[in-house]
C-alpha cells in the first residue's frame, strides 16, 4: 500500500510528517513507564519505605501519564492537517483530471458516479492519510515498546506472547473472509442503488406501470434484500470470530502472566512488585495490539477506494492537455474570416476512445445533455473497443466547407441528423476533425486547447445552465472582473432592463436550480448578456428560440441582432425564422453541403431548402 501511495506522486511535506511521527512513537514508548514504576513503588512499600521514599515514584508515575497523553494529543492534532491535507491533494487531482475529460466522454457516464468517485471513494481514502499511519506506527512501536519492558523484569514473561501469532492467524483467516464479504457487499448495494434509482424516478414509475411491471421490479428488489441480508449475516458472524479471538487471546495471556509471576515469585527470581508490573503490561498491550490487527479493514476499504481513484487519474481520458488552457495563450488575432471550415470530415470516436476506466463502465449514460450536446447520437459512440471498428464508423460530416466574416450571419439548416450540431461542437473546439481544417481567429484548432478557442467564441444555447447563485453571479462568471455598471448595461441591452427594475434585490436576486425560478425566454436573454460581457468576435447561436412562442421568439432575435452588427454569427436552429434574417444559408444533408445562398434565392431555387422550407411551414 506505502508503494502505491508513494506512485501517486504526492507533494509529502517531510518537515511536518517528522515530527507527527516521533510524537506519535513517544506517546507509544511512554506508558510503558508506568508499570515498571509502579511496580518499584510496590515493592519500595513492602519493604517498609514510607510515603517521603515512594512519592517521588508515583511523581513521575504522573509526569508521566501526563507527557503521554501530551505527546497523543499533540501527534493527532498535527496528523490530522497532514493526513486530510494530503487527502484533499489527492481529491483536488482527481477533481482536476475529472474536469479535463473530452466532452463526449460524459455521455458514458452517469453523474452520480462522479459524485461517488469525489466523496463516497474520497472519504473511503482518507483513514489511509489521516489515521491508518499514525496507528500502526503507533501500534508496532507499542507492541515494541511493551517486549522491552517485559524483558526488563524478567524475561520469562516475553514467553506468554507466543499465543499472539495463534490470535492473529484466526483474526488474519476471518479478515480474509470479512474481506471477500466486503467486495460482495459493494457489488450487491451498487445493484440496490441501481435498481432504485432506475425505477423510482417520475418518468422510471411511469414506464414501470404503464408496463405492468410493479410486481415484477419489487421482487427483484426483494431477491437483492435477500442476498444482502446473507451478506450481513456473515459478514457480524465473521467479526465475532474475530472479537472471541482477541479476547481468548488476552485472557489466556493473562492467566500465563499470572502463572509465570507465581513460579518466578515462588523461586525468588521475581517480587512481587514485578509481578504485579507484568499483569499491568497485559492491559497496556491491548491498544498497540488492537491498533495493528485492527487497520486491517481500513486498509481493505482504503484499497478499494484508492483502486477507483487510481484507475480515473491513469485513464487516457482524463486530465487531458487539450481540454485547460495552455500556459501561454495564444494572441487573438482579427480574421477576415472568424471562423472557417475547410473540407472538414468527422466521425464520432468508438466508445473506447473516451471511456474512463471504473467511471464509464458501472452505470448508465449521461442523459443531462442539452442543447447541441443533446444530439449525439449515442450508437456512434456504442463501438466495442478496437481502432478497427473506430475505423468503421459511418462519417457524421464529409468535406464541409464554409466561412463566417465579421459583420455576416450564416445559418447552417438542415433536418435533424444531418450533422448541424457536430459543427457546433468542432467550432467550439470540443472536438478535432478527423480530416480538414477548423479556423477559428485565424487559428486552427488543432493547434489549441479547448479553453482557448472559447476565447474567440459565446455560445446562446437553447438549453441555457444557470447556476444555483446570484444573477449577478451567473453574469460575472467567467468575467469575474466585470462592473455593477457593465452587468446593468449588457442586461439593458439584452432586453432584461425592465425585469431588473421588478426585481426586489436586484443582481443579487438568487435564479434558483437551473435558473428555475426565471422563464425560458429570460433564461435566453440572460444568455445574451453573457455574450455581451464576454464580447468575444464569433457568436453562435444554437437552436436559441426553440423554447419561445413567436411573440418572444422575434423580440429574442431583435436582441441578439442588436449585439451581433460587428461579430461573425453562426447560426444553428430548425425555427425558420432564426434561418430567414442570415445573410447566407448553408443546406446540410446526411453530412455534406447540398445548397448553399440566400435564403430567398433558396427558395427561389426550389431544392432541398424550400421542400424543408415549405415541410416545416405547413408543420408550424
Amino acid at each position: 500500500m506505502l508503494r502505491r501511495v508513494l506512485r501517486l506522486g504526492l507533494a509529502i511535506d517531510w518537515g511536518r510528517v517528522t515530527p507527527v511521527l516521533l510524537l506519535t512513537a513517544l506517546a507509544a514508548i511512554l506508558p510503558v513507564g508506568l508499570p515498571l514504576l509502579m511496580g518499584r513503588a510496590i515493592d519500595a512499600a513492602l519493604q517498609g519505605a514510607g510515603i517521603v521514599q515512594v512519592l517521588p515514584l508515583l511523581g513521575w508515575v504522573v509526569v508521566i501519564a501526563m507527557a503521554g497523553a501530551a505527546a497523543e494529543l499533540l501527534a493527532n492534532a498535527l496528523g490530522a492537517r497532514v493526513g486530510y491535507a494530503l487527502s484533499w491533494q489527492l481529491a483536488r487531482r482527481l477533481y482536476a483530471a475529472l474536469l479535463r475529460m473530452p466532452l463526449l466522454s460524459y455521455f458514458t457516464i452517469n453523474p452520480g458516479v462522479l459524485n461517488s468517485r469525489l466523496t463516497n471513494d474520497m472519504r473511503l481514502v482518507d483513514p489511509l492519510f489521516a489515521t491508518v499511519p499514525m496507528a500502526t506506527v503507533h501500534g508496532w512501536v507499542g507492541l515494541a515498546a511493551v517486549a522491552v519492558g517485559l524483558g526488563l523484569i524478567n524475561l520469562w514473561f516475553l514467553a506468554a506472547f507466543v499465543l499472539v501469532p495463534v490470535a492473529l492467524l484466526a483474526v488474519r483467516f476471518a479478515e480474509g473472509r470479512i474481506n471477500a464479504t466486503i467486495r460482495e457487499s459493494y457489488e450487491v448495494n451498487a445493484r440496490a442503488a441501481l435498481q432504485i434509482e432506475s425505477t423510482t424516478s417520475g418518468d422510471a414509475v411511469s414506464l414501470v406501470r404503464q408496463a405492468r411491471a410493479t410486481a415484477v421490479e419489487e421482487e427483484r428488489f426483494a431477491a437483492i434484500a435477500e442476498q444482502s441480508v446473507k451478506i450481513a449475516a456473515a459478514m457480524d458472524n465473521w467479526r465475532a470470530v474475530i472479537v472471541v479471538a482477541y479476547r481468548l487471546c488476552f485472557d489466556l495471556i493473562t492467566v500465563l502472566f499470572l502463572g509465570i509471576g507465581v513460579l518466578l515469585a515462588s523461586a525468588g527470581q521475581a517480587s512481587i512488585g514485578s509481578v504485579v508490573s507484568a499483569l499491568f503490561f497485559v492491559g497496556l498491550v491491548r491498544q498497540p495490539l488492537g491498533e495493528v490487527v485492527g487497520q486491517r479493514y481500513p486498509l481493505v476499504r482504503a484499497g478499494m477506494g484508492l483502486g477507483r481513484v487510481e484507475e480515473v487519474l491513469q485513464s487516457p481520458n482524463t486530465g487531458l492537455a487539450t481540454v485547460a488552457a495552455m500556459a501561454k495563450a495564444p494572441v487573438v488575432q482579427v480574421a477576415e474570416a472568424e471562423l472557417v471550415f475547410q473540407s472538414v470530415s468527422y466521425a464520432y470516436p468508438s466508445r473506447a476512445e473516451i471511456a474512463v476506466k471504473s467511471l464509464s463502465d458501472v452505470a448508465a449514460a449521461n442523459a443531462s445533455m442539452s442543447g447541441f450536446l443533446a444530439g449525439v447520437s449515442l450508437t456512434g459512440l456504442a463501438a466495442a473497443a478496437g481502432s478497427d471498428e473506430a475505423e468503421k464508423s459511418a462519417p457524421i460530416l464529409e468535406h464541409v466547407s464554409f466561412a463566417v466574416r465579421r459583420g455576416e450571419t450564416v445559418a447552417i439548416a438542415g433536418h435533424s441528423g444531418s450533422g448541424k450540431s457536430t459543427i457546433i461542437s468542432l467550432a467550439c473546439g470540443i472536438v478535432r476533425p478527423l480530416e480538414g481544417r477548423v479556423l477559428v481567429s485565424g487559428i486552427d484548432t488543432r493547434e489549441l486547447a479547448e479553453e482557448d478557442v472559447w476565447r474567440s467564441v459565446s455560445l446562446v444555447s437553447q438549453d441555457v445552465y444557470l447556476r444555483d447563485a446570484s444573477l449577478r453571479d451567473n453574469l460575472r462568471y467567467g468575467r469575474e472582473d466585470a462592473t455593477d455598471d457593465e452587468l446593468f448595461e449588457a442586461l439593458e441591452r439584452a432586453g432584461l432592463g425592465p425585469l431588473l427594475t421588478q426585481l426586489p434585490e436586484k443582481l443579487d436576486t438568487n435564479v434558483g436550480q437551473r435558473g428555475k425560478r426565471f422563464s425560458g425566454g429570460e433564461r435566453q436573454r440572460v444568455a445574451i448578456a453573457r455574450a455581451i460581457l464576454r464580447d468575444r468576435p464569433l457568436l453562435i447561436l444554437d437552436e436559441a428560440t426553440s423554447h419561445l412562442d413567436n411573440q418572444r421568439e422575434e423580440s429574442v432575435l431583435d436582441a441578439i441582432d442588436a449585439i451581433a452588427r460587428d461579430k461573425a454569427v453562426l447560426v444553428v436552429a430548425h425555427r425558420l425564422s432564426a434561418v430567414e434574417r442570415a445573410n447566407h444559408v448553408v443546406m446540410l444533408e446526411r453530412g455534406r453541403i447540398v445548397e448553399r445562398g440566400t435564403h430567398a434565392g433558396l427558395i427561389a431555387g426550389d431544392g432541398p431548402y424550400a421542400r424543408m422550407h415549405r415541410s416545416k411551414g405547413a408543420a408550424d
